[in-house]
C-alpha cells in the first residue's frame, strides 16, 4: 500500500510539473512578425520571453507574399503583429480585414527618417530634398529603413513600446534589451562612418534600389541597375544609362542583391571587367547566414565589408 501510494504521488507530482510547464508556455507573449528584418529587431528586444512567429519564409518577397490560412489562424491567436510599413508588405490590410482578436499592430517605421522619390535624390539640392520630403507620399517612399541603424534603433524602440504595453510584467527585460541594442547600434554607426570617411569613390552601383538609407547616413551616391523590388527587370535604356554611368565615372565594381542574385548586374561586370560584391538588404538570409544565425549586426558588419573593398581598395 505504500509503495502504491509513493507511486501515485510521484506521477501527482509529475502531472503538475508538466501541467506548469504547459501553462507557463502558453501564457507566453504570441508575436508575430512580417519578413526577416523585422522578426530578427524583435527577437533582440524580446529574446526568450515571447514566442515569435515571422510569416515570410526566407527568399520569398514580403510586396508579393499572401498570407496562408495556417498564418491567418496563427494570428488569430497571436498578441502583438510587428511590420515595417511604408508599402513593404501589402498583406498587413487584409490581416487588419480578417483577424478579428485584440491583435496589437506595430508600424515599426513610425518615427523614421523617411527618404521619398530616392532614386533622384542625388540630383536635388538640400532645399528640394526638403521640399520633397515633406509632401512625400506612402508609395513614393523608400521602405528600408532598417539599413539606416538610427532608423533600426527607431523600429527597435516602438517594437519596446508595444511588446511592454502587450507584457507590462516583462517590461523591464524588454528595456535591457534595447538599452543592450542601443550600444550596439552606436558603434556599428561610428565603425560605418570612419570606414567609409576616406574612400576612392563614394558612387555605388546596385542591382536592387534598396540601399538609399545607407547613402544617406554614410555620404554615399546609389546607381540601382533594378528598381525598388528585388524581382523588378531593368529597361534597356536604364542598362545602356548604368553602362555609360560606370565609364564616366571609372567605377571598378557593382554590388549585386546577395540573396536574390541578379543576372543583369552579372552581365555587366563581366562585360565591363569590373569587380562583384555582394550587399544584403536584410529582407531575408541565404542558407549559409541562416545556418550561421546571422543578427542585423552581422549582415550589416558584411555589408561594411563589401562597401570597404569595393569602394577603398580596389582597383
Amino acid at each position: 500500500m505504500k509503495i502504491y501510494k509513493a507511486f501515485i504521488a510521484v506521477i501527482a507530482a509529475a502531472f503538475i510539473v508538466t501541467g506548469c510547464s504547459e501553462t507557463e508556455t502558453s501564457e507566453k507573449l504570441k508575436v508575430c512578425t512580417s519578413f526577416n528584418a523585422m522578426y530578427d529587431l524583435t527577437r533582440q528586444i524580446c529574446g526568450d520571453r515571447a514566442e515569435i512567429k515571422n510569416l515570410v519564409p526566407n527568399g520569398s518577397e514580403p510586396h508579393d507574399w499572401e498570407p496562408s490560412t495556417g498564418a491567418m489562424l496563427y494570428l488569430e491567436k497571436a498578441d502583438v503583429l510587428v511590420y515595417n510599413g511604408l508599402g513593404m508588405e501589402s498583406f498587413v490590410d487584409k490581416i487588419k480585414a480578417s483577424v478579428k482578436n485584440d491583435l496589437i499592430y506595430v508600424e515599426a517605421s513610425e518615427g523614421c527618417d523617411i527618404l521619398y522619390g530616392y532614386e533622384d535624390d542625388h540630383h536635388h539640392d538640400e532645399e528640394e530634398d526638403e521640399h520633397e520630403e515633406e509632401e512625400g507620399h506612402i508609395e513614393d517612399a523608400d521602405p528600408h529603413v532598417w539599413l539606416d541603424p538610427y532608423n533600426a534603433l527607431t523600429e527597435a524602440e516602438n517594437i519596446c513600446e508595444a511588446l511592454s504595453e502587450a507584457d507590462p510584467e516583462n517590461e523591464e527585460y524588454y528595456r535591457n534589451n534595447l538599452a543592450s541594442f542601443k550600444t550596439k547600434i552606436i558603434q556599428l554607426d561610428l565603425d560605418c562612418k570612419n570606414a567609409l570617411a576616406d574612400l576612392k569613390s563614394r558612387n555605388i552601383i546596385v542591382s536592387h534600389e534598396a540601399y538609399g538609407y545607407i547613402c544617406r547616413a554614410y555620404g554615399l551616391n546609389q546607381s540601382a541597375v533594378e528598381g525598388m523590388s528585388a524581382e523588378s527587370e531593368p529597361s534597356p535604356r536604364k542598362v545602356r544609362e548604368i553602362y555609360d554611368f560606370i565609364r564616366e565615372n571609372n567605377i571598378s565594381c557593382i554590388f549585386y542583391e546577395e540573396l536574390t542574385g541578379s543576372r543583369t548586374a552579372s552581365a555587366i561586370s563581366e562585360d565591363l571587367g569590373i569587380s562583384l560584391y555582394p550587399i544584403s538588404s536584410f529582407e531575408g538570409l541565404t542558407a549559409e547566414q541562416e545556418k550561421q544565425n546571422y543578427d542585423y549586426f552581422d549582415v550589416m558588419r558584411a555589408n561594411l565589408d563589401s562597401l570597404e573593398k569595393g569602394l577603398k581598395y580596389d582597383d
